[in-house]
């Protein structure tokens, strides 16, 4: 249900929504990548991203929940791999 609600979302949104849903992502990518020290610790990569939305301002709050929710393992397969952050997101389509 997630995928379809935000899949309706991204349709119906403008270009700038967009680019909010890209700035979201590279902020959660770029907090696990500032925060975390061992990045291979997948259970402490998991533990961050399970904490992290509570953690950013409320504007961001519901739709990092949302990201985090539909993308926690490719999330973290890209954290893994040491993707820079725009490149995590662009690979699950919230950056152009």
């Amino acid at each position: 249900m997630l995928f379809l609600l935000t899949s309706a979302i991204q349709e119906q949104m403008p270009a700038q929504k967009i680019n909010f849903l890209c700035d979201v992502c590279t902020i959660i990518v770029q907090g696990v990548e500032e925060m975390i020290v061992d990045p291979q610790n997948v259970q402490e990569v998991k533990n961050f991203l399970n904490e992290y939305c509570a953690m950013i301002p409320f504007d961001f709050f519901q739709w990092c929940e949302q990201i985090v929710d539909k993308y926690y393992d490719e999330l973290i397969q890209y954290i893994q791999q040491g993707l820079p952050p725009v490149v995590a997101c662009q690979k699950i389509n919230l950056c152009d």
